[in-house]
């Protein structure tokens, strides 16, 4: 007779429906299928297929983070401002750059880290002229980094920052100029990342950010003058 007891099984975390609507939710705005204005809540759940309870519940959790706004019991996709996009910016440029340093030696002691990043690199060279593909491997370029700092917490509030403003990204900056001017940037990232220059990389990391908003903030600019 095994006197051995079985194994306890660890009970598996699945996500809840609203989870789900909320993380459909919360990519499909960052992604511009829901653009700025009202959005209905019976609408989505019949997208869904189910009651507008846990739409509602998932609508709460994009309203916190800034997503959306309930007004006079209308839900609405938020517009972005010149000064919002601003905080946003001036926001992510500390996060992002303290990100940096921190990631910075544990990047340099992993080769198949820097070799992915390189890859990624290489991939933004031949995505110049697909915007979505080289949105994808800049954002996972990004991420890879982020991780490396091995603090989640650090990730998440950077990761709510990137949805705000990832809509209005995707329809003001798409030019394969201001591609180049990323890759640019991001090889010598690298190169800093590589050489152990964290306050060098974290610098870099401001200019970036400082770069992509003003490429945002003449995109917003026109778009607000033409709804005046």
């Amino acid at each position: 007779m095994n006197s051995n007891p079985e194994p306890l099984s660890s009970p598996i975390d699945l996500p809840s429906i609203p989870d789900v609507i909320y993380a459909a939710l919360r990519k499909d705005i960052a992604h511009g299928v829901y653009k700025p204005g009202p959005i209905r809540v019976r609408v989505i759940a019949e997208r869904f297929g189910v009651s507008a309870t846990p739409v509602r519940e998932a609508l709460r959790r994009l309203e916190a983070e800034g997503l959306v706004s309930l007004r006079n019991r209308q839900i609405v996709v938020n517009r972005l401002s010149l000064s919002e996009m601003h905080e946003i910016y001036t926001i992510r440029g500390e996060l992002e750059s303290f990100a940096v340093r921190q990631a910075a030696p544990h990047v340099r002691n992993d080769p198949k880290l820097l070799e992915r990043l390189e890859a990624l690199t290489a991939d933004m060279d031949r995505f110049e002229h697909s915007p979505d593909e080289w949105r994808a491997a800049n954002e996972e370029f990004h991420r890879l980094l982020y991780q490396e700092t091995q603090m989640p917490r650090l990730e998440q509030i950077i990761n709510q920052l990137w949805v705000a403003v990832e809509s209005y990204i995707r329809l003001y900056v798409s030019t394969a100029k201001s591609f180049r001017a990323a890759q640019s940037q991001h090889r010598l990232l690298l190169e800093h990342l590589k050489a152990g220059r964290a306050d060098e990389a974290a610098q870099l990391m401001r200019e970036h950010l400082r770069g992509t908003e003003e490429l945002l903030a003449e995109g917003l600019g026109e778009s607000l003058d033409g709804v005046a």
